[in-house]
């Protein structure tokens, strides 16, 4: 499938089901400032799962106010004034919206792609760069068509990758997500190994100082910051790295890579050979000051370690992972975005044995979900970490609070959000709220089960932005 990208004028319509309650004035006396919303349950990782559940929401001048959140039996007597609107969704999870820490929306325009794990990573690569859009503004229209996907899939926040397309910088996917109602990072991408490092620094020095400033200064108040994102291990320099995350800590600026994504990653980092080599003298940029830091026998992890102590950063997929590499990240307080679906599609547990995400919550890391691009999803119409979460949930990961705080307050942390308007509990001003369909008579069971199992895409109850 390939979508067409939208008109980039045309307005973000808003499916919200409170959308005319939202359009209300506060300050009209005879707007309702509360409506109630019944559900099959509310699902979130501060409350885990409230069956037979109510939300009652308040309209402020500050925004959105979660003023209850329980069981409908329990609903305060207040709150059962029969002027009070009822949104009824019996067949229904209420959770917050939720948060895609690791994608690249330009690229939504190529659609989903099949691929053999056989038949590697450098070649899918390579499809990627034939594909994708260069054009300034073909690239908006790709971000654009992402955005709106995102929404599709509940989605209100992203650390979005602004690619490179052949090796340019582009703010174009920063500028189109600030006229859009997500938040969240837009991370330059950029490369630098061999004999383009000593160009890389001093292309990416000279933006910061010639470029940088004005566009974060477009960027205030959007709910969108600028970051920094050196490729991955296998096209950035260790001492690139080193630069960046120095040049990152002073500036205050967001820093997301890839890393431990793949075998041929692992095998160029340990032996500096193999198709990630190949592909470099291909490029020309190869020479052998590479060796000064890989060909040693480490792991990936291991061979970011000088740049991960220095600045904290998020790091996308992380299927390769040692004992000792989980120690690294949790030392350096790094988060990982792990991408399930993306993890599938090119087979990663059959070379590295299943994800250790378990691992790294459980030694103090901070796993958050991304879906990578629509290019290895299964879901046509939306580009959403609902869809990752009902994959570990099919693969026997039963720890609802766990998969829903990933989803939702883990991502929010990664990207510098209040984690706090990842929430339904009292008091909270959530980012938003989505609603989501149960399949089957489990929703009167085990309504977090159906929501797992069911195929459809989440309902927008209300959006903030």
């Amino acid at each position: 499938m390939n979508p067409t990208p939208r008109d980039e004028h045309a307005p973000y319509d808003s499916d919200a089901l409170l959308h005319g309650w939202l359009s209300d004035s506060p300050q009209n006396p005879s707007s309702t400032r509360y409506v109630r919303v019944d559900a099959a349950a509310i699902a979130d990782a501060d409350l885990g799962i409230i069956q037979h559940a109510t939300l009652v929401l308040e309209r402020t001048e500050s925004g959105v106010v979660v003023s209850y959140s329980g069981t409908t039996q329990a609903l305060p007597d207040p709150f059962l004034d029969p002027s009070i609107p009822v949104l009824t969704l019996s067949h229904h999870i209420l959770m917050p919206a939720l948060v895609n820490a690791h994608t690249h929306l330009d690229l939504t325009h190529i659609g989903p792609l099949s691929h053999e794990p056989d038949d590697g990573f450098v070649q899918w690569v390579n499809t990627i760069r034939t594909n994708r859009a260069t054009d300034e503004d073909h690239i908006k229209r790709c971000v654009r068509l992402g955005i709106e996907y995102s929404l599709a899939g509940g989605v209100i926040a992203v650390g979005d990758i602004a690619g490179a397309p052949n090796g340019r910088l582009t703010e174009s996917p920063a500028r189109t997500l600030a006229s859009s109602p997500l938040m969240g990072v837009s991370y330059l991408e950029f490369f630098g190994i061999g004999k383009s490092a000593p160009h890389a620094v001093e292309r990416i020095s000279s933006y910061l100082r010639d470029h940088a400033p004005e566009l974060m200064r477009s960027l205030e108040a959007t709910g969108i910051r600028f970051g920094l994102q050196p490729h991955a291990t296998n096209t950035i320099d260790l001492g690139v790295y080193r630069w960046v995350a120095l040049a990152a800590k002073a500036r205050g600026l967001p820093v997301s890579t890839h890393l431990g994504e793949t075998p041929e990653e692992r095998e160029f980092i340990a032996s500096a050979s193999g198709p990630q080599r190949d592909m470099l003298e291909e490029l020309g940029v190869w020479d052998d000051s590479i060796l000064r830091s890989i060909g040693g026998g480490k792991h990936p992890i291991e061979h970011l370690e000088p740049a991960l102590k220095i600045h904290p950063m998020l790091v996308a997929h992380v299927n390769d992972a040692t004992d000792h590499g989980i120690e690294i990240l949790a030392e350096a307080r790094a988060s990982v975005a792990y991408c399930p679906r993306a993890s599938a599609y090119f087979g990663a547990a059959t070379h590295f044995g299943p994800h250790r995400y378990r691992d790294m919550v459980e030694a103090g890391v901070n796993v958050c979900l991304g879906t990578d691009s629509i290019v290895n999803l299964d879901t046509p119409d939306r580009i959403s970490t609902l869809d990752d979460m009902r994959l570990l949930w099919s693969q026997g990961d039963h720890d609802t609070i766990r998969l829903i705080a990933m989803g939702t307050r883990h991502g929010a942390f990664a990207l510098g959000l209040d984690p706090d308007r990842f929430s339904l509990k009292t008091d909270a001003h959530p980012a938003g709220i989505i609603a989501v369909e149960c399949a089957g008579s489990e929703v009167h069971t085990n309504p977090w089960a159906g929501a797992m199992r069911s195929k459809s895409a989440p309902t927008w109850v209300f959006r903030a932005t």
